[in-house]
């Protein structure tokens, strides 16, 4: 009986990443259908005749095949092996006039002809008020009466928390942060429509990242195609040229290294958005390892699980079935074991780094047969380079860490406790990923900071509520995998560090 969800809000401001957002966090399946192109026909489903008996005699009767969205929610099912989802209709407030008895229907029974949809789903719909789209009808009493409507608005500071995560162009998030005031514009013009949408801007970074690394020019014009604002084109156009600048002339690299000890006075006197653009960068290039390495324990932990389930095989060909199958489950998505973790990292890179591992641990048993290795040493081969990539991992968190620290004592040398650490300090405690690496890792740096500005507790919330990991973890150095497979008994092993 859940009533249906309508988001109603603005083209671009992330109606659909909402959705498919909470669905990921709750790891379940997420389909999205566009409404605009569907007609009675392709929604409910296509006539067929069919032979029926009533009353001790034969009739013929019509009746419809299976709906085109319901049949997808199916093929979903089988493809992930999880039964529970959510179902967007995008522009549900644009479907044609024949349509919209159907999905009256739809909204209040959850079906679609003959046809529900599974047990487990939900039904969320989404479309544009109708001043922002002309094809949109406002819904009538009866459709809202069976919604429950929320309005989505643009809001700077929680796409900012979202573009640390999706690794959203540098550039782009110090600008914003310089000039919130330019995140989100629609307005018509005369004969036009002046657009800013968080869509332009996570499209527009996706290109300056493309175009930087295939080493191609860019120019307002460009921006122009992602920003269709002329003034903020040319004003985002001219601060990505200063940026470029700053990244050519500061020493990233050198500062995470902690070899960079001078330029302090010189960037403590310089205007705020080079100081702004040089957080950004610091912040870009410390996630990337921030989310290498935490992608890699991630993985790890599933790996472990696959490793102790193929721990009982008594013969060497056993122990090579049980992990091809393993490997063969991962490969066609493996999502009931994903279901059971909870992600601070993409689910289709662990699983990428999760199958390239499981291969290394078959290969290692297959090169222990073939060379004619004891039964019982030939789980000990196979979990070898599940051992190696497991201090391959501590050795990335550590060097993290370090670099963390680094850039915390190269600003404070530079800027002292001022605004450019704040805007370092609340980006990072956003992000699961870093503060995961924290607090099982620490990181002196950052604690020392955010507790000063008061993010301290809240990044302990967020660290807590994500693995379940106590506040006593966050001045540990503890391995935060504790997983390395000990002989056949698989005894924990802490780190040298602890």
């Amino acid at each position: 009986m859940q009533r249906p969800i309508f988001l109603e809000g603005p083209p671009g401001v992330g109606k659909t990443a909402i959705v498919k957002q909470a669905a990921q966090e709750c790891c379940i399946n997420f389909l999205s259908y566009s409404m605009t192109h569907h007609t009675r026909q392709s929604a409910l489903g296509l006539p067929r005749l069919v032979e029926r008996e009533y009353e001790g005699k034969t009739y013929t009767v019509s009746e419809y095949t299976m709906s085109e969205i319901i049949a997808s929610v199916h093929d979903s099912i089988k493809r992930t092996g999880i039964a529970q989802g959510v179902l967007l209709l995008d522009e549900a407030n644009c479907v044609s006039e024949t349509l919209a008895p159907a999905m009256l229907q739809f909204l209040q029974f959850k079906t679609f002809g003959q046809h529900a949809l599974p047990q487990g789903w939900i039904v969320v719909a989404a479309g544009n008020p109708t001043e922002f789209n002309r094809a949109a009808r406002r819904f009538d009493a009866a459709t809202l009466d069976r919604l429950k409507r929320i309005e989505v608005e643009p809001d700077v500071d929680a796409w900012l928390d979202y573009a640390a995560q999706a690794g959203v162009h540098p550039a782009i998030t110090s600008y914003l942060q310089c000039k919130p005031d330019h995140f989100y514009l629609v307005r018509p013009d005369a004969g036009s429509t002046r657009l800013v949408t968080a869509r332009g801007w996570e499209d527009l970074s996706r290109m300056l990242q493309t175009c930087e690394h295939e080493l191609l020019s860019t120019d307002e014009a460009l921006m122009r195609q992602y920003l269709q604002d002329e003034e903020t084109a040319i004003d985002f156009a001219t601060y990505y040229n200063l940026f470029c600048e700053y990244r050519q002339t500061l020493d990233i690299a050198g500062i995470l290294a902690g070899t960079v000890q001078e330029g302090e006075q010189e960037l403590r006197d310089a205007r705020f958005d080079k100081k702004i653009a040089l957080t950004g960068m610091l912040y870009d290039a410390l996630l990337v390892n921030v989310r290498d390495a935490m992608q890699l324990e991630e993985a790890l932990r599933i790996v472990r699980e696959d490793l102790l389930a193929c721990k009982s095989a008594d013969r060497k060909d056993d122990l090579e079935a049980a992990l091809t199958a393993r490997v063969a489950s991962a490969n066609d998505g493996g999502a009931v074991a994903l279901a059971k973790q909870k992600l601070v990292s993409s689910p289709q890179m662990v699983q990428a780094t999760r199958v390239a591992l499981l291969h290394e641990c078959l290969n290692a048993a297959r090169t222990h047969a073939a060379n004619d290795g004891a039964a019982e040493t030939a789980f000990d081969a196979a979990k070898a380079p599940f051992n190696a990539a497991c201090e391959r991992q501590r050795a990335m968190a550590q060097n993290t860490v370090a670099q963390c620290d680094a850039a915390f004592a190269f600003m404070d040398r530079a800027f002292g406790r001022s605004q450019e650490a704040l805007v370092f300090v609340a980006r990072a405690s956003a992000d699961p990923a870093f503060i995961m690496l924290v607090s099982e890792w620490g990181g002196d740096g950052y604690f020392s900071h955010s507790k000063s500005l008061k993010f301290n507790e809240r990044g302990l919330d967020l660290a807590t509520a994500h693995k379940g990991l106590s506040s006593s973890l966050t001045k540990s150095r503890k391995f935060p995998i504790g997983i390395l497979l000990r002989g056949a008994s698989l005894i924990p092993k802490k780190s040298p560090c602890t």
